[in-house]
């Protein structure tokens, strides 16, 4: 039995017509079995043939080589030290918010500890909550460009509050929730959708990944709010 002739594909540059011709016909030219135009036969050097790929493969020539050079992508994973960090910080985040609100009989003097409090605490909020809800498929921020995200980040969601703050103020609304609940929910509302906005933008994330990163930051605050003796729905800057 012969031995099967080797092929050679060749595209057609003007009608891009996919066909093979026997390898004798290297370099040589020839009208286009379908435009009928005059092509090019490439050379068997010339061929660039699809390997599976292997490790960090890619496109490979005939002899195997690598075509294009493939750039490895760092995955950067969220460390069981940095959770245990930010585990600690939480602690440590509550048991000064439980001690400055049981040894303060005047909780109006609190209002500028809050509202420092309200970034310092964001800021490891908003670090940690980008390594659980990044999109694994893009290469992680880090480095001090991540920590401008997330000062940015942080700085957005203790103005939030502060506009949250003023609205309550601003409509002269007082502690009753029955009487102003809906003046509560739609300021609520707006904030949450602000929050999650600035964490989208800050860390180029989906939007509703963003509002559960805000949500994290909402319900770390409320709580830490309750645990110094505040109300965790009326917050304004003036007694």
């Amino acid at each position: 039995m012969a031995e099967q002739q080797e092929k050679i594909r060749v595209t057609c540059p003007s009608c891009f017509k996919r066909f093979e011709v026997s390898a004798k016909f290297a370099g040589r030219e020839g009208p286009c079995p379908a435009c009928k135009k005059p092509i090019k036969i490439p050379e068997l050097s010339e061929q660039v043939v699809l390997r599976e790929k292997e490790g960090f493969g890619g496109v490979k020539s005939k002899e195997g080589k690598l075509v294009f050079k493939p750039v490895a992508r760092e995955d950067a994973k969220f460390s069981t030290t940095a959770l245990a960090v930010v585990l600690t910080a939480a602690i440590s985040a509550f048991a000064i918010a439980f001690f400055i609100g049981h040894s303060t009989e005047d909780t109006n003097n609190l209002t500028w500890i809050v509202a420092a409090g309200s970034f310092l605490i964001a800021v490891p909020l908003c670090w940690s909550g980008y390594w659980f809800l990044r999109d694994d498929e893009y290469e992680a921020y880090s480095g001090q460009e991540l920590w401008v995200r997330v000062l940015i980040c942080s700085a957005a969601y203790a103005l939030i509050w502060g506009i949250y703050a003023f609205l309550i103020g601003y409509w002269e609304l007082d502690s009753n929730l029955n009487e102003n609940l809906p003046y509560f929910v739609i300021t609520a509302v707006v904030c949450l959708i602000g929050g999650g906005f600035a964490a989208a933008g800050s860390f180029d994330i989906q939007p509703l990944s963003g509002f559960l990163h805000f949500s994290l930051y909402i319900l770390i605050t409320l709580l830490l709010r309750m645990t110094m003796g505040l109300s965790a729905y009326y917050v304004t800057w003036w007694p």
